[in-house]
């Protein structure tokens, strides 16, 4: 009598495709956590541009406020700070500034160790700030922030304006 042999172990073919379905299963769920994070970082990094650009708004708002405090209300003088020259733009400003700084050259933004951001001292960020000022008349302005930024293979920009106003009456 001859042996009878109990078959019920895998073939090689069955072995190799299981291993492929799974190897595909396991770079599947690689390539989507990689991409769950990266859009984290994308999002994370709109949110800290988006942050920058209102301060933008806000200082530029801050050296006219300032101007006022100090009496500044008249045509020319309510707006001192805030770089009449048109071919100088787009400026810089910083938070602890009450005035625009030279114009933008391409410097990113750095960050201090109390986490202001800043262009005097701080490790460099991928942050790039623009401040574009329209001198639209005697009475009023348009500013313009974009913040553009660059990571690794991605890159974003955001931008916001407002119109800022004379609107307290010039002291006689």
């Amino acid at each position: 009598m001859g042996k009878r042999f109990n078959n019920k172990g895998f073939s090689l073919m069955e072995l190799i495709i299981s291993i492929g379905i799974i190897a595909s299963v396991l770079a599947g769920a690689i390539s989507l956590i990689s991409m769950s994070f990266s859009s984290v970082q994308v999002g994370k990094s709109r949110v800290v541009a988006l942050g920058l650009v209102q301060e933008g708004l806000e200082i530029v708002r801050n050296i006219r406020d300032n101007n006022w405090l100090a009496g500044k209300r008249d045509v020319g003088s309510w707006r001192d700070g805030l770089g009449e020259t048109a071919s100088q733009q787009p400026w810089r400003v910083q938070y602890n500034s009450l005035s625009l700084l030279s114009p933008a050259t391409g410097q990113p933004l750095k960050i201090n160790t109390n986490g202001f951001y800043q262009y005097n001292s701080g490790a460099d960020t991928v942050f790039y700030r623009n401040i574009d000022i329209e001198y639209i008349d005697n009475n009023k302005i348009k500013i313009t922030c974009q913040v553009d930024w660059r990571a690794g293979k991605r890159s974003g920009s955001v931008n916001a304006e407002t119109i800022l106003y004379n609107w307290l009456e010039p002291q006689e």
